[in-house]
C-alpha cells in the first residue's frame, strides 16, 4: 500500500466506524483469555473485552472501560482529565494483536495454551484524534488488518467514545519469532 493510500484510509474513517452492522462471529472472551494473546498484564493491559469478530473481511471489535481511579489521569490533566492519545494507540495496537491471532489460527477460539507474541511496534503510520476520552467512559474498540507479509503486520483501528470516533490510527508491528 502507498503513503497515499494509508492517508485515503485515515481520512474516510475519522467520522465513520470501522465496522457498521454487528460481526458475524459474535465474541464473548474477557481479560482471562485476552491474557493468553497477548504479553501485556496490568497495568499495561487495556482490552477488557473482544465482542465480534470476521474472519473472512478481517474485522474485531472489542471494548474497554476507562476506570475512573486510573492514575493517568491524575496528571492528564489535572483539571480537565482525558485518556492519553499514546494509551489510545495502545488499546487499538493490542486489539490488532488479538485479531492477528484469529486471522492465524483461522477460529473464533483462544486455547488454554498459547505461547505469548513476542513483537515490536515499527511504527504509528498515521493517527488523527478528534474526540477526548474520559474518565469512567465505555470505549469500542474497532481494527480491521490491512497487510501482513509474516513479519510485518499493519492495522487500521479506531476507539469510538459512543458513537463518535476518538481516535482513528494505523499502526504497524514486526513479529520476532
Amino acid at each position: 500500500m502507498e503513503a497515499a493510500e494509508y492517508e485515503r484510509l485515515l481520512r474516510q474513517f475519522r467520522k465513520k466506524p470501522l465496522i457498521v452492522n454487528e460481526l458475524p462471529q459474535p465474541l464473548s472472551f474477557g481479560r482471562e483469555q485476552i491474557q493468553r494473546l497477548l504479553p501485556h498484564r496490568e497495568p499495561f493491559l487495556l482490552v477488557d473485552r473482544l465482542t465480534g469478530l470476521d474472519l473472512e473481511q478481517g474485522l474485531i471489535a472489542g471494548s474497554r472501560t476507562l476506570p475512573a481511579e486510573d492514575p493517568v489521569f491524575r496528571g492528564h490533566f489535572p483539571e480537565f482529565p482525558v485518556y492519553p492519545g499514546c494509551l489510545q494507540l495502545e488499546m487499538i495496537g493490542q486489539l490488532g494483536l488479538c485479531l492477528h491471532h484469529f486471522l492465524q489460527s483461522g477460529r473464533p477460539e483462544i486455547p488454554p495454551q498459547i505461547p505469548a507474541v513476542k513483537i515490536r511496534a515499527t511504527r504509528v503510520v498515521g493517527a488523527y484524534y478528534l474526540e477526548p476520552l474520559y474518565p469512567g467512559q465505555d470505549v469500542r474498540l474497532l481494527a480491521r488488518m490491512l497487510e501482513y507479509d509474516g513479519l510485518f503486520a499493519k492495522v487500521i483501528g479506531q476507539a469510538l467514545a459512543g458513537e463518535k470516533v476518538a481516535c482513528v490510527a494505523i499502526e504497524e508491528v514486526c513479529f520476532l519469532e
